[in-house]
């Protein structure tokens, strides 16, 4: 088991500025996968240019595992800071650039999907085999092998999200030790 650290548990609450929702889990749904396969294929065309690799990494890229309802996608690409030009033309889609959680361990940018007024994708844009690449990968691969690391990792997430609702930011921090340790330990 991970131990915490008072920066896990201790942080400030406070209203996301973004969303002012509850950062809910919920049971595994096979319509993540799907959901993932539609996104990779909509940002296959719209980033065609940049020749992107995609990947569904995070929670919901866990069969079987709870999680919060919005799908994380890897997409790498030979140079992140190209996708500036791109970021106007991705806007009818409903993708804004996002704030990243300091201490969350990854490069490269972040990218929300909203719909409806909710944020249902996540889209890191991160050099193709870089660090944040590669360590994505491997923190999604080590999870969908070693059930009871996914489990204890469920078991964080359900604990942070009650420790910090509305705060993105927070809980994604909170869950950074764990991930580190996972990847770290991994190599």
């Amino acid at each position: 088991m991970i131990e915490l650290t008072d920066a896990d548990v201790d942080s400030p609450r406070r209203i996301d500025r973004e969303t002012g929702a509850e950062l809910g889990i919920l049971a595994y749904q096979a319509a993540w996968d799907a959901g993932f396969r539609l996104e990779a294929e909509l940002l296959g065309k719209l980033l065609a240019v940049l020749a992107p690799r995609i990947e569904h990494v995070g929670s919901t890229a866990i069969a079987g595992s709870a999680a919060r309802p919005i799908i994380d996608v890897a997409v790498g690409v030979a140079q992140p800071s190209a996708i500036e030009f791109l970021l106007e033309s991705l806007r009818p889609y409903g993708y804004r650039a996002a704030e990243r959680a300091n201490g969350a361990g990854l490069g490269g940018r972040l990218l929300v999907r909203w719909q409806r007024g909710i944020p249902t994708h996540h889209i890191h844009l991160v050099e193709y085999l870089g660090s944040s690449w590669r360590q994505m990968l491997l923190f999604r691969d080590v999870l969908r092998i070693d059930t009871r690391l996914a489990r204890e990792y469920e078991w964080l997430r359900r604990r942070f999200a009650g420790l910090h609702p509305a705060n993105r930011i927070a809980y994604a921090r909170a869950k950074a030790t764990f991930i580190q340790s996972v990847v770290s330990h991994a190599h």
